[in-house]
């Protein structure tokens, strides 16, 4: 009888220290999420959450699995996309000139199991990279929604910026075409300074007419010495 009670003693510690050796919850902190990989299966379908059981069998082989985390709070950038229109400099008039500024404030996240996606398509490998992937998402966000705002400005030349819709804008650049993963949870125009594109337009023709007046008294005065050359 004793012996039974320690070999059961035994067992019983032997199951308890597997149990913990495959209890992946435990492993991930509140704020965070984990995703297993191992050498036998890959990366694992399911992420690890806190507030929900995990138990992987791939840790129970001596250096076989590892468990990444990722950090899930959200997102939040800042964004400026400044430039100027194409020969603006060339065509600016005294203080007037053909420059645009917008800023952005931009908020977003990523689900679980968006990160488990990532991972898969070996778009991010570890934290820093989901967060360079993001970073590079709000880039993209900024630039296409500047690239809207300047062809709208450049359509109505009453254009207001901070007149257009949110909705707008995001069906416009369609986003999650580049970036499915993402979830957009804030986006607004804090500023835009935008170029008035009727005097753009204007200073332009003028430039153009300009030159095509110099090309042609150019051509007319080699014309004439070519004329003299001849007569002589």
């Amino acid at each position: 009888m004793k012996k039974f009670l320690i070999s059961l003693f035994i067992a019983a510690v032997f199951s308890v220290v597997i149990f913990f050796i495959g209890w992946t919850q435990i492993k991930v902190k509140s704020d965070q999420v984990g995703v297993v990989f191992s050498k036998t299966s890959g990366i694992s379908e399911d992420a690890v959450v806190p507030g929900k059981f995990s138990w992987n069998w791939q840790f129970l082989l001596p250096g076989n699995a590892q468990l990444r985390t990722f950090t899930i709070k959200p997102y939040n950038s800042a964004k400026v996309y400044s430039g100027e229109l194409p020969s603006g400099g060339l065509f600016s008039s005294g203080s007037e000139n053909f420059g645009y500024r917008f800023s952005y404030t931009i908020g977003m996240t990523v689900s679980p199991q968006q990160i488990v996606a990532l991972l898969k398509q070996n778009k991010i490998y570890d934290e820093k990279d989901l967060n360079d992937y993001m970073n590079g998402a709000a880039d993209t966000i900024a630039q296409l929604a500047s690239e809207y705002l300047l062809k709208k400005a450049e359509e109505n030349p009453s254009f207001r910026a901070e007149s257009v819709r949110r909705e707008d804008i995001l069906r416009s650049i369609r986003i999650y075409n580049d970036y499915p993963e993402i979830d957009l949870t804030a986006f607004a125009i804090t500023d835009a300074k935008i170029p008035d594109f009727k005097l753009y337009s204007k200073m332009q023709t003028q430039v153009t007419f300009n030159q095509d007046k110099l090309f042609q008294n150019q051509t007319t005065s080699d014309e004439q010495n070519e004329s003299e050359i001849l007569s002589e």
